[in-house]
């Protein structure tokens, strides 16, 4: 009888322990993405027009800590912090690499600007490589960008470039989060524009 009753109890507990689970709530999950600048007085150059010039971006490369759908944040030196409930909808090398082309074009209105893979067919009049050192906000509001960038043309490669900076993160969100790394992509497309206007001519 004692078995039996030990038996009758540690299934109940169990039954209990299972319904309990399917009962419990999964934390949701937001997701956010980056967007390329939205200058009122510029404007993407129309597809039918008759721009000579191409410009090619291709892929990104960031450290793979970074390259991650969890969105990152620097707590210390040698600390990050990983959210589980926080997450871009790309991946973020695909994701940079869209708005870094997208800004291009809003900025290079004399030029057609591609982001790899580019049509079949397609050799473009020069192609800028970036690889970010760092991309990343870090717990006490501080948006830190280090990337270097190459532009290639016709002949040898120009002279490697070199954008770093420290924005101020308005706000504690993820969403704030989210706008400072549009924001920090926007300096460096200026520069990376820049450059290319003068390869192009």
């Amino acid at each position: 009888m004692n078995r039996l009753l030990l038996w009758i109890l540690a299934f109940s507990c169990s039954l209990v322990i299972v319904f309990s689970g399917c009962r419990s709530i999964t934390p949701s999950v937001s997701y956010y993405v980056m967007n390329p600048l939205t200058d009122a007085s510029m404007s993407p150059v129309d597809a039918d027009d008759n721009r000579s010039k191409t410009v090619g971006v291709n892929p990104i490369e960031l450290p793979g800590y970074l390259n991650r759908v969890q969105m990152v944040k620097r707590t210390g030196p040698n600390q990050l912090d990983v959210s589980s409930r926080h997450r871009w909808a790309d991946y973020p090398d695909r994701m940079i690499q869209r708005v870094l082309g997208d800004n291009l074009q809003i900025l290079m209105a004399d030029a057609r600007v591609y982001s790899a893979p580019w049509p079949a067919g397609l050799k473009p009049d020069v192609t800028v490589d970036v690889t970010f050192l760092e991309l990343i906000g870090t717990t006490d509001k501080k948006m830190l960008l280090s990337a270097t960038w190459t532009i290639i043309g016709n002949g040898d490669p120009l002279p490697p470039h070199r954008t770093s900076l420290s924005e101020t993160i308005i706000g504690a969100g993820f969403d704030d989060l989210a706008a400072a790394y549009s924001r920090a992509l926007e300096i460096l497309s200026r520069d990376v524009a820049e450059s290319l206007r003068a390869a192009v001519e």
